[in-house]
C-alpha cells in the first residue's frame, strides 16, 4: 500500500513563512501517502497559496481570522477521511508517520486516537523531552488521564491523529493556552488510544512559536486543567492530592511571571480560563494571599522550589 484514505493531514497556517515548506514536504515525502490540506487563518500575504500551487496541494483561506483553536478545527470540518491530524506548520513528520498509523488502524479498526513519541528540534539540534506517555493500546484514556496527573501535562496532541467525528468543541477552551490539552482531558476517558513508541513526529522549538509569545496563557490553563479537568476525573484519593497540589504550583508559577497590569487583563475577560481565577481569587484564602504579595517574592519562592526538586 502506498496510498491511504483513512487519514488527512491538515496544516493550519498564519503569516508565519519560515519553517513553513519543510513542514508540508514532510507531510508529502510519506512512504503512505494522504490528503493533505491547508486552511490560511486569513495571513496578509499569498505566500502559502504560492506554495500549495507549486505542490498541488489543497489550500483553503478564511475570509478572516477566525482564532487559533477554531482555525485547528477547522481542518476537521474540511476532511472528507475518517481520520484528521493536524501538523503545526513549524513542526516535521518522520517519513513513515502515515505508515505507522495505518498500521495501527488496521490491528485496532476501532481506534479513536492513534499518536507518538516525538523528539525537540531545538538551536543546539536535536533533544528529548521531559514528559511521560503511555505507549500501546489502551481501550479507554483512564491511564492517559493518569498520567496526566503523575508526570505533568503532556498528551502529545501534536501527533495525534484523530477521528474527524469526534472533535467537537474546542471553541468552549478557546481563550487561552493549551486548549487541545484541555479539549483531550475533558474526553479522554471516553476515547481509545494507540501510542507508538518511536519518535515520528519533531517539535521545533523556536522563539516566534506561539507557546512562547502566549507563555502567560499556557501558566493559566495549565492549573485549570489539573484542577477543574484531572482532577475531577478520578476518584483515588492521591491522584486528586496530586491534581490539586500541581494546579496550585501552577497557579503560583502564574503569579511569578505575570505583572499586575497582565493579570488584570486577564480577569477581564470572559472565558473557562479568567472565570477559574476570579473564583480562585475570590475564594481561596491562599491564592487570594499569593497575589496580593509582588511578583519579586513570589518568583523567588518558585524558583527555590523549584532548584529543591520540591514541585
Amino acid at each position: 500500500m502506498n496510498h491511504t484514505d483513512l487519514l488527512t493531514i491538515s496544516m493550519p497556517v498564519y503569516e508565519r513563512k519560515e519553517f513553513f515548506r519543510e513542514a508540508l514536504e514532510s507531510a508529502l515525502n510519506q512512504t503512505v501517502k494522504c490528503k493533505v490540506i491547508v486552511i490560511d487563518n486569513c495571513s496578509s500575504h499569498n505566500y502559502f497559496e504560492q506554495i500549495c500551487k507549486e505542490k498541488g496541494v489543497s489550500y483553503y483561506r478564511n475570509d478572516r481570522n477566525i482564532g487559533l483553536a477554531p482555525n485547528f478545527a477547522k481542518g476537521f470540518e474540511l476532511a472528507k477521511t475518517k481520520y484528521v491530524m493536524n501538523l503545526q506548520d513549524d513542526d516535521q513528520l518522520a517519513s513513515d508517520y502515515v505508515e505507522a498509523f495505518v498500521n495501527a488502524v488496521e490491528k485496532y479498526p476501532d481506534l479513536d486516537i492513534f499518536f507518538s513519541d516525538f523528539m525537540r528540534l531545538t538551536a543546539r539540534g536535536i533533544l528529548d523531552h521531559r514528559h511521560v506517555f503511555p505507549f500501546g493500546y489502551m481501550e479507554n484514556g483512564d491511564k492517559v488521564i493518569e498520567y496526566g496527573i503523575r508526570y505533568n501535562l503532556g498528551f502529545p496532541y501534536i501527533s495525534s491523529a484523530i477521528k474527524r467525528t469526534l472533535v467537537d468543541g474546542f471553541d468552549e477552551y478557546d481563550g487561552g493556552g493549551s486548549y487541545d490539552w484541555a479539549w483531550l482531558y475533558s474526553n479522554a476517558d471516553q476515547f481509545s488510544f494507540y501510542g507508538d513508541p518511536r519518535k515520528l513526529y519533531v517539535f521545533r522549538e523556536h522563539e516566534t512559536q506561539h507557546t512562547k509569545k502566549n507563555s502567560v496563557n499556557y501558566n493559566l490553563s495549565t492549573p485549570y486543567i489539573y484542577e477543574a479537568i484531572l482532577k475531577e476525573k478520578v476518584t483515588d484519593p492521591e491522584l486528586k492530592r496530586i491534581a490539586a497540589k500541581r494546579a496550585f504550583w501552577e497557579l503560583v508559577h502564574l503569579k511569578a511571571v505575570a505583572d499586575k497590569k497582565t493579570i488584570h487583563v486577564i480577569l477581564q475577560k470572559d472565558n473557562i480560563y479568567s472565570r477559574y481565577l476570579r473564583d480562585k481569587l475570590e475564594n481561596d484564602l491562599w491564592i487570594r494571599t499569593i497575589f496580593f504579595i509582588p511578583k519579586a517574592s513570589i518568583d523567588f519562592l518558585y524558583r527555590s522550589m523549584k532548584k529543591a526538586a520540591l514541585l
